[in-house]
């Protein structure tokens, strides 16, 4: 890719090996954290262990990449492995995200994440379609739309008609997946008996809770790279093919107090998406390399709070042809039309 060197994409078995090291040790840390701490400090290893298991997760989507280990085969074995407490299947992510994401971004029909519908579509649809719609678009819906969508419908024993065929390595990896969450919620069960304590309140706490937070940071976080006021969204291959830029396909994110740096870089989207094989620790200096060449610029990269609170409220539906996006109201002029 032009403007990022050689070494920018080279991943240092070193540094990979101490971030998976380490997030897997504060993965430990936060379980022995639910067993033992009282009440408040189960909560609290609770909400770590959400942010312990995003993190995870970026490295398994690294490892996906083949930017976390120069060797395709490590980088499958841990990739799997780091992707075990998130439940998610290695080579189910691939295909969707390297292949479908990657391959076409922002083309509907292609790209498979957060694809929004056009009024005339929502209209159309039947009247439930629509109301999960706004539910999956609220700041409070994020985590629902990627534990149906993406993670129930696409990355556990998917039917093809979610990912358009049927590999036995889906079906293992599947299988991997699930017996890894038996275990381990057995596991805490035991625990819960051995110490003494109610079996509900550390499998709540030590899997459920975790869970389902680290599916609200995951849909939120991909809902905020690929959706904005300015990001572009096409529906015709060929236009996509001749306008497509990085800039109007997804966005840098920063919050205050550098928050971005707990998920390992991933909010500097658009060097990820230039070239993903690019490791998450150089992400910095690809994405100062692009500024400097040209590749990006500045507009494209947006404050966090700001940018959730206006994504829930204006980017809702998305006109094509315009390629603008409309808030919600607008599916009742659409209706009417239609009508």
């Amino acid at each position: 890719m032009a403007g990022i060197t050689v070494p920018e994409r080279t991943p240092s078995a070193v540094r990979s090996t101490v971030q998976v090291s380490i997030d897997l040790v504060l993965f430990a840390a936060c379980i022995v954290g639910v067993i033992l701490a009282p009440l408040w400090g189960k909560i609290a290893c609770a909400l770590a262990l959400a942010v312990v298991l995003a993190r995870l997760f970026v490295l398994g989507h690294d490892a996906c990449h083949g930017s976390l280990f120069k060797s395709d085969k490590v980088n499958a074995f841990v990739g799997r492995l780091v992707f075990l407490p998130t439940l998610t299947t290695f080579s189910l992510w691939h295909v969707g995200h390297n292949v479908a994401h990657h391959g076409f971004a922002n083309l509907k029909g292609r790209d498979q994440v957060w694809v929004p519908f056009s009024p005339q579509e929502s209209a159309a649809l039947p009247k439930w379609r629509p109301r999960m719609e706004r539910i999956y678009r609220s700041i409070w819906g994020f985590g629902l739309y990627y534990l149906v969508e993406l993670w129930w419908n696409k990355l556990v024993f998917p039917s093809r008609r979610h990912i358009g065929s049927k590999r036995k390595v889906f079906i293992v990896d599947s299988v991997l997946a699930a017996a890894f969450g038996v275990a381990y919620l057995a596991f805490l069960i035991v625990i819960a008996f051995v110490t003494g304590q109610a079996w509900w309140l550390i499998a709540l706490f030590g899997g459920v809770l975790p869970f389902l937070l680290w599916n609200y940071i995951m849909g939120t976080v991909i809902f905020m790279h690929h959706t904005g006021p300015d990001t572009v969204w096409f529906d015709k291959r060929a236009e996509w093919m001749r306008l497509r830029k990085v800039d109007d396909l997804t966005r840098d994110i920063h919050f205050p107090f550098r928050l971005e740096k707990l998920l390992h870089g991933i909010m500097l989207h658009r060097a990820h998406h230039y070239d993903p094989f690019i490791p998450n620790y150089r992400l910095k200096a690809a994405t100062r390399r692009l500024l400097t060449h040209g590749l990006a610029s500045a507009k494209a990269t947006v404050d966090g709070w700001k940018h959730l609170r206006e994504l829930s409220r204006r980017c809702a539906l998305y006109d094509y042809d315009a390629k603008a996006w409309l808030a919600f109201p607008a599916r009742r002029a659409a209706t009417a039309a239609v009508a």
